[in-house]
């Protein structure tokens, strides 16, 4: 993902149009999309600020809320495997996908069995 433009481009931006520029010469001026003008300038009459928003590391899990009862789903059967888990999980109304279930699990240090079917990895033997 791409990082934001500075606050002095977003500024500059802002000061062009307000001296009257359009904005499809700006965006030719700065070297940047019109739609991006464009959000720039709604964000300015809307808000008055030209602040861009918080940028990563702010995502709250789904299962953020009910994270005593995957505790306890997981310490009541330590095996489960995470379809286990997630199907326990639909049984108590919660839905969520397994790739969510396994980052959430892993967010939260809280281990499981990986999978059902490998049984860990065997050693391979050369004769």
């Amino acid at each position: 993902m791409a990082k934001p433009y500075s606050e002095d481009l977003r500024e500059r931006v802002i000061e062009a149009v307000e001296a009257g520029h359009n904005q499809t010469a700006v965006a030719a001026m700065f070297g940047i999309s019109l739609r991006t003008v464009n959000g720039y300038v709604g964000l300015w009459r809307s808000t008055g600020s030209i602040a861009g928003k918080k940028f990563g590391g702010y995502f709250k899990a789904r299962l953020t809320a009910y994270v005593d009862k995957v505790k306890s789903l997981v310490k009541a059967e330590p095996d489960a495997t995470l379809a286990e888990l997630q199907a326990r999980l639909a049984d108590e109304g919660i839905t969520i996908s397994i790739p969510a279930l396994h980052r959430f699990l892993k967010a939260e240090k809280i281990t499981y069995k990986k999978n059902a079917i490998r049984h860990g990895a065997k050693k391979n033997r050369h004769r």
